[in-house]
């Protein structure tokens, strides 16, 4: 309501609503868990065959190495005699070698040899996390069984040309409040000039954990496009986009290295009977893939880096948002290798 003054200003005489509380906190996950997903652990040029690099991982840390078959292996990284970090160690006749003492484990996360010649104790055993290799990265699923297929394109990975790296930044934030922000349509809009066309509830496919659904957008790389998306877990964003000249993969996938650190893997993937066309129309397609990746990252990075996340004063715009933290708070939840990985 507002009314005229004797000069003619108008001024607002609504009555003001006095608050001093914030919306509710949003708890996505209780602290002695995470989501079950596939998550990025490592580029798989990283590991080499013989190679042993250690990660952050959830809360704690984990060991990955490569045995002579060209198999990844992602394990609990503390040697279970004292304790020693197995990423220090070496791959031996294709066994994971402690650097303290030698002992070694296989790819079942048995130890399987100790050169003092004693036998190995029956719970000398390393968590083993259910692994796999796609696309450039190599996956650790946070679970026992995986409960959905590893992140992939709508296309054989033989008939790509992948390009995988990790988000130069990490950010501050748990990794759910990241994947939130695939659902926020005002986000979108605002922030990085991309009004989403066809991002609504009704036409969102759930299946197997995913949800599927198509969108009609502008971008300043591609122009105008039409992206198929699909959101796996709530780690991994996948878009399909289809421009007037050709088809572009995109994935953004999430890990949580700690309870509110995320570190992000992009992959950008062209048909590679694409690639064999005009190679300067070509670079610049990959130059326009990353410039748009790296453009989103880092235009929310700051905004991640310092948000008090609240689920506050909504807005009809909000539909979506409210649907994507339901689908979150209910998503399966489990950390069973916790007190193997943390030091």
């Amino acid at each position: 309501m507002t009314t005229e003054t004797a000069t003619g200003t108008a001024q607002n005489t609504a009555p003001l609503v006095k608050t001093t509380r914030r919306g509710a906190v949003v708890q996505f996950r209780n602290e002695d868990e995470f989501h079950q997903c596939w998550y990025p652990v490592a580029l798989s040029a990283e590991v080499p065959v013989g190679g042993v690099i250690g990660s952050p991982f959830l809360d704690g840390r984990v060991v990955i190495y490569r045995t002579s078959d060209g198999v990844a292996h992602v394990q609990s990284p503390y040697c279970r005699h004292l304790g020693a970090d197995l990423s220090l160690g070496k791959v031996v006749d294709d066994r994971l070698q402690c650097p303290f003492h030698f002992w070694r484990y296989d790819a079942t996360g048995a130890c399987v040899e100790i050169p003092a010649g004693d036998r190995p104790p029956k719970a000398a055993r390393l968590f083993v996390y259910p692994t796999a290799e796609s696309l450039g990265i190599i996956w650790a699923f946070n679970g026992e069984t995986p409960i959905h297929s590893v992140p992939h394109f709508d296309v054989d990975e033989k008939e790509l040309e992948v390009d995988a790296f990790r988000n130069p930044r990490l950010m501050a934030i748990d990794s759910s409040l990241v994947f939130l922000n695939g659902f926020d349509v005002q986000h979108f809009k605002v922030v990085h000039g991309m009004a989403m066309d066809g991002m609504e509830e009704s036409k969102i496919q759930e299946r197997d954990h995913t949800l599927r659904y198509q969108v009609k957008t502008t971008t300043p790389e591609f122009g105008d496009v039409v992206q198929d998306r699909t959101m796996w877990g709530v780690n991994t964003v996948v878009s399909q986009n289809q421009s007037k000249t050709r088809k572009v993969y995109l994935m953004h996938s999430l890990c949580p290295v700690s309870q509110n650190t995320t570190q992000g893997f992009l992959i950008h993937a062209m048909l590679k009977s694409d690639v064999t066309g005009n190679a300067a129309d070509v670079e610049k397609t990959r130059a326009a893939s990353r410039d748009y990746s790296l453009r989103l990252v880092n235009e929310d990075g700051p905004i991640f880096d310092t948000i008090s996340f609240r689920r506050d004063c909504l807005t009809p715009s909000d539909r979506l948002l409210g649907f994507g933290m339901q689908y979150i708070t209910r998503y399966p939840r489990a950390h069973p290798g916790r007190e193997m990985i943390l030091k």
